[in-house]
């Protein structure tokens, strides 16, 4: 091996010994990189609530025609996902199915209010069909709100 060593000179083993190591780095950074992208990535697959922010929290309770709540269920998350979510201002909404009558609720979060008015003003136009269909096919009563507390719960020692 010795022999092997002495036969190379100090540039030929220091060169790939340096690219060795800038790869060992490399790696390392691209590793914590995709770490903290996913953990973006899972940050915004979240909503979450908090108290005296300056988000607008808008809470819709939709009373679909009796036997429909499947349909606009499954229109609320088409328009979702293929409309809404790409509005700016929008930062979330979740879409809660009554388990003891006909009703739905969709508890929405935009950045202000003219964000939320220029959503209103997509779909009165036309330009969000699923969303239409449900408020034209269903009684909605939304209503903006402010978020006053959040209670989690605490074990006490």
């Amino acid at each position: 091996m010795k022999n092997l060593i002495k036969s190379y000179d100090s540039k030929t083993l220091i060169l790939p010994l340096f690219g060795i190591i800038f790869l060992f780095i490399t790696l390392s950074f691209v590793s914590r990189s995709n770490k903290e992208n996913k953990d973006v990535i899972k940050q915004k697959k979240e909503a979450v609530i908090r108290e005296n922010s300056d988000i607008l929290t808008v809470i819709n309770v939709i009373t679909p025609k009796e036997g429909q709540q499947n349909e606009i269920v499954e229109l609320l998350q088409k328009g979702m996902t293929q409309t809404m979510r790409y509005q700016s201002g929008f930062i979330s909404a979740t879409i809660h199915k009554s388990m003891d009558s006909d009703h739905i609720i969709v508890y929405a979060q935009w950045k202000n209010e003219a964000s939320l008015q220029e959503a209103v003003k997509l779909i009165e136009a036309g330009e969000a069909p699923n969303m239409l269909k449900v408020f034209s096919s269903a009684t909605p009563d939304y209503h903006p709100y402010e978020v006053i507390s959040v209670n989690l719960p605490f074990k006490r020692k």
